[in-house]
């Protein structure tokens, strides 16, 4: 306020205005901008005490204030320009006011002011404002990366807490679906004894009504039990295949290991699929490697069930052709390869790996041609990773399909 134009025991021009300008293009918040308007306002009384002169630039130094508020509010929605062009605007509007609020209201009068003061202030105001505009740009870059930074450091927290918040969730849903696994899985394990129970009476008495029917199996009532008695087999296929999945999604599928004669499991397999594959004029091939040894050590049941429903679906998915079983060993020691080969329709290689989840099928419209719930491959394999080994496809639309069932030879050699 000491820096400027002063008349012989006059008033002085000084460059207060200049702080007003650097408030525009450093502070974001009106209100800071106001206080230190107003500040340097009050600030004129302690230089140059209480008289006119100190209440007419204290009035015009409001003013300015005011209009400081405005450009701050201006910046605020035009936060694109650049700083050189608020600058430029911050410079010029509040210079321009000033000598307009002297002018209008000053303690000289207005010809002296415009003539012999004003051609002196003016350009000094606007030269040192523009000096120390340019010195405070570095300020200002700063400022600006700290607020960015500020901002993006706001980002990361409130992104941080919603991660947090997401991670919380999932674990409460994951929870909730191994809840409910569970709940199914318990519910289907005991629906399916409750069910196997009535269903057997139904064979057995079906079975009796068959065999005791005194007219010759030519008779409806024989036909009748013919037809009860395999719809009920079929039936109870169904549920011990819901079993089998419930027992093995509930980890409470009982393995029974031994010796087993692979001789003897593919003479049962052959003895078992032969006659449905003779119905579609299919020929049936097993063929045991000369290296395949004798004897394995595994679950019989489980394996016959696995190769029971990969040679039942080789043939239901076979219309022409061939189904065979070859049994030879791996490429690693200790592990013996069972391979389920047929010339059928084959799968389409995006869909070869839904083919083991349960309830799929490639086919999945409601009218299909190929009926059956699905569980088969997915059952077979659970099981084959519960006998230490594992099940895997290559198959190509159109040329059929090969079922890969790879199985330690002993039980010591994967447990």
């Amino acid at each position: 306020m000491k820096l400027g134009v002063q008349l012989t025991e006059g008033p002085v021009f000084d460059l207060r205005v200049v702080p007003i300008i650097f408030a525009t293009l450093m502070f974001r918040n009106p209100w800071q901008v106001l206080v230190i308007g107003l500040g340097i306002a009050a600030a004129r009384y302690g230089v140059n005490g209480i008289s006119p002169n100190a209440v007419t630039g204290s009035i015009n130094i409001t003013i300015l204030a005011a209009a400081s508020v405005g450009l701050v509010l201006l910046y605020k929605r035009k936060q694109h320009w650049s700083y050189r062009l608020k600058a430029t605007i911050s410079l010029l509007t509040i210079n321009i006011l000033q000598v307009s609020g002297i002018a209008i209201f000053g303690a000289v009068s207005r010809e002296t002011y415009l003539k012999q003061i004003m051609p002196y202030t003016l350009p000094l105001s606007i030269i040192m404002g523009a000096f120390f505009i340019f010195i405070i740009y570095d300020f200002y870059k700063e400022q600006l990366l700290s607020e960015e930074l500020r901002f993006k450091n706001s980002t990361l927290v409130t992104q941080k807490q919603e991660l947090i918040d997401t991670h919380r969730e999932l674990e409460s849903k994951a929870r909730e679906i191994v809840r409910s696994s569970k709940y199914k899985s318990d519910f289907l394990s005991n629906m399916s004894h409750e069910l196997r129970t009535p269903l057997n009476s139904i064979i057995l008495l079906s079975e009796l009504i068959r065999d005791h029917e005194e007219t010759g199996e030519h008779s409806e009532n024989h036909q009748y039990a013919q037809i009860i008695n395999s719809s009920s087999q079929e039936l109870l296929r169904i549920i011990n295949d819901i079993l089998d999945l419930s027992k093995v999604e509930a980890g409470k599928m009982d393995m029974d290991w031994g010796e087993i004669s692979v001789e003897d499991i593919t003479q049962l397999m052959y003895h078992q699929i032969a006659p449905l594959a003779n119905q579609k004029n299919l020929v049936m091939q097993v063929v045991i490697n000369e290296k395949v040894p004798a004897l394995i050590v595994s679950d019989g049941l489980r394996l016959n069930q696995i190769l029971r429903n990969l040679l039942s679906n080789a043939v239901k998915f076979t219309e022409y052709g061939s189904v065979s079983l070859e049994v030879t060993t791996a490429a690693e020691p200790d592990m013996i390869m069972f391979l389920v080969k047929d010339t059928g329709i084959g799968i389409d290689e995006e869909y070869q790996q839904l083919v083991f989840d349960a309830f799929l099928q490639e086919d999945s419209t409601i009218n299909r041609k190929y009926e059956g719930t699905g569980l088969g491959l997915s059952i077979s394999y659970q099981l084959a990773k519960l006998l230490g080994g594992d099940l895997t496809l290559k198959s190509k639309k159109g040329e059929g399909s090969e079922f890969s069932l790879r199985l330690p030879i002993n039980k010591q050699s994967r447990f």
